[in-house]
């Protein structure tokens, strides 16, 4: 009784702390992450009229092309697994009460990609569910070249302008949001005009830009006279001096010059001069890295020169190369002329791969020795107990020997029980007689089979057999199996209730 009390107590202990563990790394984290991140509101003067903008970037929700490699089951395992974390991150920025919402493109990993209306309509709604907004929230979009491409291919539709307008609205455009004007860029057609103009050898003043792209929209512009500061939103960053210094809160390296099949890292420096020179910001916000950098341009003209902060943003996905997504908290304040009032801070969200890697298994690891070692400690002691039979069981067990030796001395003599009827014998211990034996006229009965004597039934000494032999009850690998299984099951069911709570929350 005492050592079943303390087995199910460690069961039940087990138990209990790994729900805890559970809800912890899947709702407690994420909880805490968001609320260490707070809007720098006691920054501005009192009174003044604060707008809070929520800034994401490169989100970029992967569909069955993403990862070629994999099977199909990795592929739709790792579609869950980011759906997931994107779903808790997003939840986790939406606590903190934005005013407006923008994204900075990659929106979606294969939104440039040739399919189908019917699949790309699929795949924004999945956007849609993931990414669930009020209504009266204001939700703002730039293009990626995930979303529209870059240069070409023989895999991205033609339809992809098309799709993304109709989807996500224009390419290029300009709001007012609290006293600020933010300029919207389509930072790829920029990058594939730029190549045409450079092919010319013509410079920005010269160039004729393309009616209706990116730099007949920022001559336009700059043309008109601008009461509220801007802030620039394109997907690609700036350019800057190789290696430059991205910051603490950069994981790795700092962001590097280059160019390969539907994308750029960075805009040339042409490009990068005229649009601050044409916009003059007194923010830049751009994705497309994943990682974070906080970098200042400095824009020096004839008469002085001018500091101009640039951030990149942290893609919101675990799948990005980084460990610790994040987002960018703007607050912004309203104030007299074109003084800026703003305040651009970071909020970073748990390491969803460190969960997995440094949190879970550990600890499963940890449980399952846990449990072996109570196994192994039971095991020594119970044989060094020695326990004294009852009269009941000494009673059985003279049965038993008793008829193994009148069993032996029956074989002994030639004679068996089960071919033989006895006509004539006599016991000498217990003086029992009996007339002598005679053959039975019975057909006799075949000798039981080795398997079956010695416990192993008619499978033989099998893989199979020797595995359920193993599992029952009562044995040192069936307990410890049973136990792991009792404790793995309450947690497993906690994390596919919070799971299947999560995606399909509405």
């Amino acid at each position: 009784m005492t050592r079943k009390l303390g087995r199910n107590g460690l069961k039940n202990a087990l138990r209990l702390a790994w729900v805890l563990i559970t809800l912890w790394f899947e709702l407690g984290t994420f909880y805490s992450a968001q609320k260490a991140c707070s809007w720098l509101d006691a920054e501005f003067s009192i009174g003044s009229n604060l707008t809070h903008v929520l800034v994401i970037a490169d989100p970029q929700i992967l569909d069955h092309r993403s990862y070629p490699d994999r099977n199909v089951l990795l592929q739709y395992l790792s579609q869950v697994i980011v759906d997931l974390n994107l779903r808790k991150n997003w939840r986790s920025a939406l606590r903190s009460r934005p005013d407006v919402v923008l994204f900075l493109g990659d929106m979606m990993d294969g939104g440039r990609v040739d399919m189908s209306d019917s699949e790309y309509e699929a795949y924004y709604r999945r956007f849609l569910s993931i990414f669930k907004l009020d209504e009266e929230i204001p939700r703002y979009t730039i293009p990626g070249n995930h979303d529209i491409g870059l240069g070409s291919h023989s895999w991205f539709s033609p339809k992809a302008y098309e799709r993304y307008i109709s989807h996500f609205g224009p390419l290029n455009f300009d709001v007012t949001i609290g006293n600020h004007t933010f300029v919207f860029l389509n930072g790829p057609s920029l990058v594939e005009e730029d190549y045409k103009r450079h092919g010319y050898r013509i410079g920005y003043d010269q160039w004729n830009p393309i009616p209706g792209g990116t730099i007949d929209f920022v001559k336009r512009f700059a043309k008109k006279e601008q009461e509220r500061p801007v802030i620039l939103l394109n997907h690609i960053p700036l350019s800057r001096p190789e290696g430059s210094y991205c910051g603490p809160l950069r994981e790795r390296g700092s962001i590097h010059r280059g160019v390969g099949i539907g994308y750029q890292n960075t805009l040339g420096k042409d490009s990068s001069r005229f649009l601050l020179e044409s916009l003059k910001p007194v923010l830049v916000l751009s994705g497309d890295d994943h990682d974070y950098c906080d970098y200042t341009h400095v824009l020096s003209t004839s008469d002085n020169a001018t500091q101009i902060r640039e951030v990149t943003v942290k893609s919101l996905s675990m799948a990005m190369g980084i460990r610790r997504p994040g987002y960018q908290m703007l607050s912004l304040a309203s104030g007299e002329g074109s003084t800026p009032g703003f305040i651009a801070a970071p909020c970073v969200m748990p390491d969803q791969l460190g969960i997995y890697l440094s949190g879970y298994i550990p600890l499963v690891i940890l449980s399952v020795l846990g449990i072996l070692a109570y196994h192994v400690v039971q095991r020594v002691f119970s044989h060094k107990r020695v326990r004294p039979l009852t009269s009941r069981q000494r009673s059985r067990s003279n049965e038993k020997a008793y008829s193994h030796r009148r069993e032996v001395r029956l074989r002994a003599v030639g004679f068996s029980e089960g071919s033989y009827s006895l006509k004539g014998f006599e016991d000498e211990e217990t003086g029992y007689s009996a007339p002598l034996p005679m053959r039975s006229t019975g057909t006799r009965k075949p000798p039981p089979s080795r398997d079956r004597r010695d416990g192993t039934s008619s499978c033989g000494m099998t893989f199979s057999c020797l595995t359920l032999l193993c599992l029952r009850r009562g044995t040192f690998v069936g307990d410890f199996l049973r136990d792991v299984r009792d404790v793995a099951i309450f947690p497993l069911t906690v994390l596919f209730l919070l799971s299947l709570w999560i995606l399909t929350d509405s």
